[in-house]
């Protein structure tokens, strides 16, 4: 008889989960001797082995089976080819800044977790709770103006109780410098789609692409400078794609 899984898992608490993890080392947070950083992972053995079952099937699924094209490409990109995408320009969260100590804080996320903490509060009425889960709805959508408007509404503080700063854009790509010279500026790769699309014509004219229409695969790793990396792995700044 085929199961399912539930859609809830219920008795599941995940801080217990996650510290067994950590304890036989499927991950652990990287450089800890020095005090980690927020964000970056390492696996340990039962992970990486996991990580390469897991590639494994999906090269076997999508690449073999459907006779993908594959490609391997570099992590560090030339600013030329994100300005012609449009990420340096476009590839933003929204932050604001506690005012008194300077911590950094994705707005969007922390309205949601205002709208949370109002819809699961009793004394709130059911109408202002309809109205909070539409804005936690729409809030990742809301542009940085939008965000200000609802700070100011509903009188937000920064977790430590102090003024927040007018919300503005924040790149998420890594930037650095290619050559000693520093004259040519580069990103570390958000995401793997531009050494595929920049491949498009090597792919066609040295005859891998047999025909079109054809597909294009990659598995690297990808950086996100996130704001506020949270959940362990859910949300990290270096990950595989």
């Amino acid at each position: 008889m085929a199961t399912s899984l539930p859609e809830k898992l219920t008795q599941f608490a995940r801080s217990e989960f996650e510290d067994t993890c950590r304890r036989r080392f499927f991950f652990g947070l990287a450089f800890d001797p020095y005090g980690g950083t927020a964000g970056l992972y390492d696996l340990g053995p039962p992970m990486c082995a996991m990580k390469a079952n897991m590639l494994s099937y999906w090269r076997q699924h999508f690449v073999l089976e459907e006779n993908m094209c594959e490609v391997d490409t570099t992590c560090i990109t030339p600013e030329e080819v994100f300005l012609a995408s449009g990420h340096v320009e476009r590839f933003n969260d929204v932050m604001v800044r506690d005012t008194v100590t300077g911590e950094c804080i994705r707005a969007d996320k922390y309205i949601e977790e205002f709208c949370d903490t109002k819809i699961n509060d009793a004394k709130v009425s059911e109408a202002e709770k309809h109205t909070f889960r539409l804005l936690q709805n729409a809030a990742g959508s809301y542009n940085k103006e939008q965000l200000a408007e609802v700070i100011a509404k509903y009188q937000l503080k920064s977790p430590k109780g102090n003024a927040l700063s007018e919300p503005f854009p924040f790149n998420l790509m890594f930037a650095s410098q290619i050559g000693p010279e520093g004259h040519k500026k580069g990103y570390m790769r958000p995401e793997l789609a531009q050494g595929i699309i920049l491949n498009f014509k090597r792919l066609m004219d040295s005859g891998n692409a047999q025909r079109m229409p054809f597909a294009g695969a990659c598995i690297g790793t990808a950086f996100r400078n996130e704001i506020a990396p949270r959940a362990a792995l859910i949300r990290v700044r270096e990950f595989t794609l």
